[in-house]
């Protein structure tokens, strides 16, 4: 087995594992089983689960960021064909956001303690924030600069924040009228 297929391996496992856990309850142990490799062999690659995450995290946001660069490519103004991909957009990455439900609380906790961290999660937002102002402005050039950077902010707060942490669905159809609510909402902002 490749070295990088290992280290491959310890993020799957890794994000696996996170799916209904808060990375501070996982340990180094589970996601080693997790993984099917050794403890040492961790550690040939990360120095704790908080190294692990971090890889994790700053994959995830690239990928984010390829997405929303793609859509921006796609809006091509505030019509029909644009408004149907700005939805299918949202909906999809409202989904990929949701399946770890601690991701926010995990990525601040660590925010608070390693500062370099902090500066990644920073640079990364104000980076989504400039796309989703450059789309807004394709959707209506008529507003002004300062409403679409606010715009955008609110956008990718409404995001980031959507899953409702101290509250359950009672099943998928109130969980899918959450999400319609949210896209509402957000479409309401950029389209209107």
């Amino acid at each position: 087995m490749a070295k990088d297929d290992k280290k491959q391996k310890l993020i799957k496992a890794t994000d696996y594992l996170l799916k209904d856990r808060s990375i501070s309850t996982i340990t180094t142990k589970e996601i080693t089983k997790e993984a099917g490799v050794s403890v040492g062999v961790f550690y040939n690659y990360f120095e704790s689960k908080e190294d692990v995450f971090r890889e994790l995290i700053e994959n995830f946001f690239n990928y984010s960021l390829e997405q929303i660069e793609c859509l921006k490519n796609l809006i091509t103004g505030n019509n029909l064909r644009s408004e149907i991909k700005f939805k299918e957009f949202l909906i999809n990455g409202l989904d990929k956001n949701w399946e770890n439900h601690f991701l926010n609380s995990d990525i601040l906790l660590l925010s608070r303690k390693d500062e370099e961290f902090k500066k990644t999660m920073m640079s990364f937002n104000e980076r989504m924030v400039s796309i989703i102002a450059e789309i807004l402005m394709v959707i209506n050039p008529e507003i002004s600069e300062t409403t679409r950077t606010m715009n955008a902010r609110f956008i990718m707060n409404l995001i980031q924040n959507s899953y409702p942490v101290f509250t359950k669905f009672e099943g998928e159809r109130e969980k899918e009228e959450y999400v319609e609510m949210i896209v509402g909402i957000i479409f309401d902002i950029s389209f209107k």
